[in-house]
């Protein structure tokens, strides 16, 4: 494989959050090239994501919506491998769709955003050490989608983080559009988003994206009357590792080894044929 250094030009075209050391919050085994969790096998499904007890923790937990059916009985968040999801033309199966979901159910009938979080749809919470960055891939029954970010600057407990302990951003009418998604899409740059912290510091800005050590809480929810949220895909990158996988520029040069593995720059292991940005041997190089 030839190994081209890279240019000036290039070091300066890699994204900020790539200039830092950062990992997979998810075992890079499971993820894709791009870094991307699917949640379309029930290995998957199992492993990350469930309703927390005392016994088993899940880094994907789930949140029951708010309101009760009848007494004690709350919609329940579900998951399911075979689910076909909504393509970009509103139709099961459609251009762009993915299979396999957590599906988030509805919110209540008489829920408004205005009363948030009373009422609301289902939920996933994740508490991250810190946060570089936050995708998420959705699809919907009806064409615009709509859901919250609450955020945290702190592993609290689910009734502080719901009561917007840090922020609180919104998909949809008169919120943030995710970026334009239809039926179906990811909502890219989620850590980008910011707003005006509460309680004592309530006039600094508060962002998702954060340094080194800097604990989060998100929790990402259904804002939807009319149809459950079926989240495809999660894409978590954080600077602390969380679990054995290498990071961005965080592979241990020994020497050039000519067998070594190669890494994208989301460091995910990739075939040496892989084309882009590749880190092996603990160097960046372009490969082309």
């Amino acid at each position: 494989m030839k190994k081209i250094l890279l240019t000036l030009a290039a070091l300066a075209a890699i994204s900020t959050v790539n200039a830092q050391q950062t990992y997979n919050f998810f075992d890079p085994a499971d993820v894709d090239a791009d870094g991307w969790l699917w949640l379309d096998t029930p290995e998957k499904l199992k492993k990350y994501c469930g309703v927390e007890t005392k016994t088993k923790k899940y880094l994907i937990k789930l949140q029951d919506a708010d309101y009760e059916l009848e007494a004690g009985i709350y919609p329940e968040c579900s998951t399911d491998a075979a689910y076909v999801g909504f393509g970009t033309d509103g139709v099961k199966g459609g251009p762009d769709s993915h299979t396999g979901a957590i599906v988030l159910p509805k919110a209540a009938s008489n829920f408004s955003s205005l009363t948030a979080p009373s009422l609301k749809g289902g939920a996933i919470l994740m508490y991250l050490p810190d946060c570089a960055k936050l995708d998420v891939f959705v699809s919907a029954e009806q064409e615009n989608i709509n859901l919250c970010v609450h955020v945290a600057d702190d592993h609290v407990r689910v009734s502080e983080l719901q009561m917007i302990k840090g922020g609180e951003k919104t998909g949809g009418f008169m919120g943030d559009n995710l970026e334009g998604v239809k039926y179906t899409g990811s909502w890219n740059d989620i850590e980008q988003l910011e707003d005006s912290q509460f309680g004592p510091n309530w006039n600094q800005q508060f962002k998702i994206q954060s340094v080194l050590g800097d604990k989060r809480a998100i929790l990402i929810g259904n804002y939807m009357k009319d149809s459950p949220l079926y989240i495809h895909g999660i894409r978590v990158l954080t600077y602390t590792n969380v679990n054995s996988g290498a990071g961005v520029e965080g592979i241990a040069a020994d020497g050039d080894d000519a067998d070594a593995p190669t890494y994208n720059v989301f460091g995910v292991k990739v075939d040496p044929s892989y084309k882009g940005i590749v880190i092996k041997n603990g160097k960046k190089f372009i490969n082309r």
